[in-house]
């Protein structure tokens, strides 16, 4: 049996910056299209923190067939003062 989400911990590790440990402690519930929102919710959240972390090869690979890490991949490029070096290298 899985152990339970523990949402305070990860919202902890974001609020310190802690971006490994909210990544891994999301990642592991979140869903993409789940029927369970609240892990839906969970891997639009992971999508986030990557980005926040400046994951973004994770977030590129990922991108590839997720449609919610191609949308933040794109909001990041049209951000003020891209291109971002980094997002070229990937394309």
């Amino acid at each position: 049996m899985n152990a339970p989400f523990d949402q305070a911990t990860a919202e902890a590790a974001e609020a310190a910056e802690d971006w490994s440990t909210a990544i891994f402690l999301v990642s592991a519930y979140a869903e993409c299209y789940s029927k369970d929102h609240h892990r839906h919710n969970a891997h639009l959240w992971h999508i986030d923190l990557l980005a926040k972390a400046g994951r973004l090869k994770d977030l590129a690979e990922l991108a590839v067939t997720d449609v919610h890490a191609r949308r933040r991949l794109h909001r990041l490029e049209s951000e003020p003062g891209s291109p971002n070096p980094e997002l070229a290298q990937i394309g």
